[in-house]
């Protein structure tokens, strides 16, 4: 009656305790410690309440008869012993898992490096006509689909290829080369085992930015340098001249004397701040504590002189207004250097984030004749004398007599192009200008600006913006690796948080929250001074982005699922019908850094909501057929390339992000 296990009553009457017999029969035993009346009450009560956890509830009850009894800290004592080994079988099952990854992942690596080394062998013999002598300069394999397992080749895992800073051998050899190839030109890394001090390609000079890399071990060894001077100083018998060549922050100290310098002369009449020049000579130990190293000259050569007297740049600050009326020279300051070595970094790192993901880089064309974003703020494109253009019997412009046959105009997005091709090559982007004829003079706007936009086919809003995070921490790790000296000349005169900001940034996770949950978020904030007042059904404003992001979140954000009257026809309808699949990444102290959606693939919806935007399908006719002949799930995202430059650099004015601004009333250059 006391439900005792069977095994526990070895016959009637009698019970058996850790395998010995016991003296006392059952009846009294349980009458002595009264447990059939306790488990009688007990299961009352779970018969009364059926908890959905019954063995908790049992647990729960014991435990409660044990602290009456006086004896609850055996219970727990046992309690926690259990509770210990059961961390301690976690802990190890945990271990023994992480072990089988980690062994299966360079099993993999290993059977990678394999594959492309016997690939590279056999291509090699078969170039070589059968010979198997290894040429000095290995040759790198190219990133091709898998071929069908063979005698001599090992079948390639369906994402192999060799990563990016890697030759087809290094990656094969298991040689550690950097994970990222350099950021572009400005790079001065070189190969593992080359010479520190190599010429730049197609020329006979070496960097400043290579001889300030090899630092005193270069010293004694011979270079030619070439670029501007950024101050010349000519003394009696000595000269000491600054010069950069774009490649570094830093500028190399030439040191020029009398009677031991060719050119001496030329230098004395012409050197001044601006020239261009040439200078051969020996890397010495510098005395000073400025820089490592210096050049003494041996000759040196004023390759283009420069009046100092009249020169724009001379040794003094200069605003950066200013500087946006010296569009063709504000590049030689170190401000600017900074900006485009660090743009030129993003630009490499967008590619490569790309191309590693196997996107295809597609050229979309700049002149269009549709409007991806519905709004009609476009630079019109035409051949027609504008003064006198043919008209039609209506007395309309006769556009059938333009170049194109029809109006034309330069592109405000490449989307609709790239997905085109997303519809053939499953996944693409576009990296391109783009032109807005909208008459905003803001810190934050131009009328010519790059785009990225990718296009993903059978992917939807959470692939959006999965692909999107990983792109923008790509990118900002990808410049705190490699721009390390611009970014911290930047901290220095612009913005003090700019490494610890881009660092975070890199580093976290970016939160996320529903258009509905962001605008009760800021309907809460009741003591907030709002310029414009939230409301559900409109636009987020940058100052809701920036509260958002900046003071709730303290991270960047994705906001997603927006009312479908704030966004351009081809975002996503969802289910409710009130909103579409549409999502924006917002940045501390910028605000939209990304806009991107999941684009409309069901025809009978997006002729709706065409109509409803007032576009006619002419124009379009391509577009359409997409969802005609093949129709998928697809999604995709714009990203304004100056204002990820803007953030990377701290900078505050997006003009001074881009070489050549265009904006109203300006176009310098």
């Amino acid at each position: 009656g006391a439900g005792l296990p069977e095994e526990g009553i070895a016959e009637r009457g009698g019970l058996v305790l850790h395998g010995e017999r016991s003296t006392m029969d059952v009846e009294e035993y349980l009458e002595k410690h009264a447990i059939t009346a306790m488990l009688n009450g007990i299961v009352n009560d779970l018969v009364r309440e059926q908890p959905v956890d019954p063995i908790s509830f049992l647990v729960s009850a014991l435990f409660k008869e044990s602290t009456a009894r006086g004896q609850e800290t055996a219970f727990l004592t046992h309690l926690l012993q259990l509770k210990e080994q059961l961390l301690r079988d976690q802990k190890e099952a945990a271990d023994v898992v992480a072990e089988k990854a980690k062994l299966l992942a360079e099993n993999e690596k290993q059977q990678y490096r394999v594959a492309h080394l016997l690939k590279t062998l056999d291509e090699l013999e078969s170039a070589k006509g059968g010979n198997t002598a290894l040429s000095s300069k290995p040759v790198a394999v190219p990133a091709a689909a898998p071929e069908t397992p063979t005698s001599s080749t090992v079948a390639l895992p369906p994402s192999a290829c060799v990563p990016l800073g890697h030759t087809s051998f290094s990656w094969a050899g298991g040689v550690m080369v950097a994970s990222e190839a350099s950021p572009g030109a400005a790079d001065a890394n070189g190969e593992p085992g080359a010479d520190p001090l190599a010429k730049e390609a197609f020329s006979a000079r070496v960097s400043v930015a290579r001889v300030f890399k090899a630092g005193k071990a270069s010293s004694g060894s011979s270079v030619a340098i070439s670029g501007w001077a950024r101050t010349v100083r000519v003394q009696k018998e000595r000269a000491f001249i600054a010069i950069n060549d774009g490649s570094c922050m830093a500028s190399l100290q030439v040191v020029c004397e009398n009677g031991k310098t060719q050119g001496w002369d030329d230098l004395k009449a012409n050197g001044a701040t601006g020239c261009s020049i040439c200078a051969t000579g020996t890397i010495v130990d510098s005395p000073g504590s400025g820089q490592a190293v210096e050049l003494f000259a041996e000759s040196v050569s004023i390759v283009g002189v420069s009046d100092g007297a009249t020169y724009p740049l001379a040794k003094k600050q200069h605003g950066l207004e200013h500087l946006r009326s010296l569009t063709h020279l504000r590049p030689r300051t170190n401000t600017f250097g900074a900006v485009m070595r660090i743009r030129n970094a993003l630009s490499f790192a967008t590619h490569s984030f790309f191309q590693q993901h196997g996107f295809m880089y597609v050229n979309s064309p700049l002149i269009t004749g549709s409007d991806c974003e519905g709004a009609g703020e476009m630079f019109q494109v035409t051949t027609l004398d504008v003064k006198n253009p043919p008209l039609t019997p209506s007395g309309a412009v006769d556009y059938t007599a333009d170049f194109f046959g029809k109006q034309a105009f330069l592109t405000v997005s490449g989307q609709l192009n790239a997905e085109h091709y997303a519809c053939a090559f499953s996944s693409v982007y576009t990296f391109g200008p783009t032109f807005r004829a909208e008459n905003s003079n803001t810190t934050r706007h131009l009328a010519e600006f790059w785009m990225i936009e990718p296009e993903i086919a059978f992917a939807d809003i959470q692939d959006d913006m999965n692909c999107a995070e990983a792109y923008l921490r790509y990118c900002l790790s990808h410049v705190l690796k490699h721009c390390t000296d611009d970014l911290r000349f930047l901290a220095e005169h612009y913005d003090k948080e700019l490494l610890t900001t881009l660092t975070s940034v890199a580093d976290t996770p970016f939160a996320r929250l529903t258009y509905t949950e962001a605008v009760d978020i800021l309907l809460a904030a009741k003591d907030q001074p709002w310029e414009y007042p939230p409301k559900w059904g409109e636009e987020l404003q940058t100052e809701h982005e920036r509260y958002l992001a900046e003071k709730h979140c303290k991270k960047p954000l994705i906001v997603y699922n927006y009312p479908k009257e704030c966004k351009a026809f081809y975002m996503r309808l969802n289910d409710d019908d009130k909103t579409v699949a549409a999502m924006d990444v917002l940045f501390p102290r910028l605000g939209e850094m990304v806009g991107g959606s999941q684009r409309e693939e069901r025809l009978d919806v997006l002729l709706r909501r065409m109509e409803e935007s007032g576009l006619e399908s002419a124009g379009y006719e391509a577009y359409l057929d997409l969802r005609k002949y093949g129709t998928q799930k697809h999604a995709g995202f714009g990203v304004g390339f100056e204002r990820l430059v803007t953030y990377a650099t701290g900078m505050t004015n997006i003009r001074d992000v881009i070489p050549f601004p265009r904006a109203p009333g300006t176009m310098a250059n």
